[in-house]
C-alpha cells in the first residue's frame, strides 16, 4: 500500500495487490499521478478494498484498477483519467464513487467497468463531473446521479451512457453547461428510470438533455419549436408537456442562420402516417392535429452548400438513407446527394427536377400520358387560358399527389425540393401512373 499525505507520488506501471482492507493506494492532501510504465502497463488490485482512497488529487493515464469492494475508485477529490481501465467485481458495487465539494472530475479517455454502477456522482456541491470520451462497459448503470446532480457531457462523447437519477420527476436536467450548441441531441442517453425518457431542450441559446415522460402525447422536435394552446394561450412545448388528442400544433423550423430549409420529418410513435400542413407562404411553418400518441418533428437542412439534393421514400434502398438522417435530423447534403443520385439512377433517368409547384404537376401529368381529369379547375393565381397547367393541377390533385388548398390557389411558383419531387415521383410510380 502506499500511503501519501502532503506529498507527491509518480507510478510507473507495477503490479501492485492489496488484501483485506487495504487499498493499494491512499491519499491525503496529496497529488498522485500514474502512468503506464516501460515494462508493465500496471495492474493495481484490491481485495475488499477502494484500490484508491482519494483525499487529494488523482491523474490516471493508464493501467488496470480492480477491486471487489464498494467502489475501486473512492473519491473525495480531484480526479482526471486520460487512459486505462477501472474495474469494480462487486454485484452491487460502484467502479467510481464521487462525492463531496474537494475537487472536479474529468473523465477524458479510458474505460469503465462494472457490474451496477459505473460512476455514482452525489453531495458534490460547486465541484463538477466532466465526461469528454470514455468508454462504459457492463454496467447496469453507467451514470448513477444522486438528488440534484448533474454532468457535463461533452460532444466528444460519441458512445453509450445509461443513465439512472435518484429523483426521477419529468423536466430533471441531467446535463449542465455545454462549450458548443447543438450537440447535445446527437448523444446517446438512455434512462434507467422506467416510464421516462431522456429529452433534449434547447432555450436561449443553451441545449441541455432532460428527464421527459416516455408515455402521452408528447411533441419532441429536432431543430424546431413546437406551440400549441393548452388552455392558457398559445405557448412553446417541450417533451414534458401532454398535447390532447386534436389539439392543432404548430411547428416551426429553427435552423442555424444562413442554413437552408430543405424539408420536413413527421413521425408519429405508432408507426402511423400523420397529416400535417405547410403554411401558405412558409414552408418552414406546418400545423397538424395531435394524434393519440407521441410525434416528432425535425427540420432538416443544409449548412451553406448550393443544390441540396435530397432522397426519395418508397421500398427503393434509398428509403433508408433518408430515415437515418431524418432521425438525426442533420444536414448531412453528401448524404442526401448519395442517396438521391441513387434514387434518381434507379427510377427516374433522364427525369429533369422542377423547382416549382407548376414544374412538379406538370412533369408527372406529363410522364402519365397528360390523361383528361375528371374536372378542369379554376384557381385564383393560374390564368384561366392556361389548360395545360390547369388539366395537370387539377389531375394531380384528383389523384392525390397534391394537396387541393382552401383558398383556391394553386401557388404555381411554390417552392418545391428535391426531396418532394422524389417523394411525389415515387407515388406516383406505386400507383401504376408513371413508369
Amino acid at each position: 500500500m502506499l500511503k501519501l499525505a502532503n506529498s507527491t507520488a509518480i507510478v510507473n506501471g507495477g503490479n501492485f495487490k492489496s488484501t483485506g482492507s487495504k487499498s493499494c493506494f491512499v491519499l491525503s492532501a496529496s497529488s498522485l499521478t500514474i502512468n503506464e510504465g516501460t515494462t508493465t502497463k500496471g495492474e493495481f488490485e484490491s481485495e475488499s478494498a477502494s484500490c484508491i482512497n482519494n483525499r487529494g488529487f488523482v491523474e490516471i493515464n493508464g493501467g488496470t484498477f480492480t477491486s471487489g469492494a464498494e467502489s475501486t475508485i473512492y473519491n473525495r477529490g480531484g480526479l482526471r483519467m486520460t487512459s486505462g481501465t477501472v474495474a469494480n467485481t462487486k454485484a452491487d458495487g460502484v467502479v467510481i464513487d464521487a462525492s463531496g465539494n474537494y475537487g472536479d472530475i474529468k473523465l477524458i479517455g479510458g474505460t469503465i467497468k462494472g457490474i451496477k454502477d459505473g460512476i455514482y456522482v452525489r453531495d458534490l456541491g460547486s465541484s463538477e463531473v466532466t465526461l469528454q470520451q470514455v468508454t462504459f462497459e457492463g454496467s447496469q448503470n453507467d451514470i448513477h446521479l444522486g438528488k440534484g446532480q448533474q454532468i457535463n457531457i461533452k460532444k466528444t462523447f460519441t458512445g453509450k451512457a445509461k443513465i439512472l437519477v435518484d429523483d426521477a420527476k419529468a423536466g430533471r436536467r441531467i446535463t449542465q453547461e455545454n462549450d458548443d450548441t447543438r450537440y447535445q441531441k446527437d448523444l446517446n442517453l438512455v434512462s434507467n428510470n422506467e416510464g421516462y425518457i431522456v429529452g433534449y431542450k434547447r432555450e436561449d441559446g443553451v441545449e441541455y438533455r432532460y428527464l421527459a415522460d416516455a408515455n402521452g402525447n408528447a411533441v419532441s422536435t429536432q431543430d424546431a419549436k413546437a406551440t400549441a394552446n393548452l388552455g392558457a394561450g398559445a405557448q412553446q412545448l417541450d417533451t414534458t408537456d401532454v398535447v390532447p388528442e386534436n389539439t392543432t400544433v404548430t411547428v416551426t423550423a429553427d435552423i442555424p442562420t444562413g442554413a437552408e430549409f430543405l424539408e420536413w420529418s413527421v413521425v408519429r410513435a405508432d408507426g402511423e402516417a400523420l397529416d400535417w400542413t405547410p403554411a401558405e407562404d412558409d414552408p418552414q411553418t406546418i400545423t397538424f392535429k395531435m394524434p393519440g400518441c407521441n410525434v416528432t418533428v425535425a427540420a432538416l437542412y443544409q449548412n451553406n452548400t448550393p443544390d441540396p439534393v435530397n432522397p426519395g421514400g418508397g421500398d427503393d434502398p434509398v428509403t433508408e438513407f433518408f430515415e437515418a438522417a431524418a432521425v438525426t435530423g442533420v444536414a448531412a447534403w453528401g448524404l442526401y446527394e448519395t442517396a438521391t443520385g441513387i434514387y434518381r439512377v434507379l427510377n427516374m433517368r433522364g427525369i429533369p427536377m422542377p423547382s416549382n409547384r407548376a414544374g412538379l404537376a406538370t412533369l408527372i401529368w406529363e410522364k402519365a400520358g397528360q390523361p383528361e381529369p375528371q374536372t378542369l379547375k379554376t384557381y385564383s393565381d393560374v390564368d384561366e387560358s392556361d389548360i395545360y397547367l390547369r388539366k395537370a393541377a387539377s389531375w394531380m390533385e384528383e389523384q392525390g399527389l397534391m394537396e387541393a388548398r382552401d383558398d383556391g390557389s394553386f401557388k404555381p411558383y411554390g417552392y418545391v425540393t428535391k426531396l418532394r419531387t422524389c417523394f411525389v415521383w415515387d407515388m406516383a410510380r406505386d400507383r401504376g401512373l408513371v413508369g
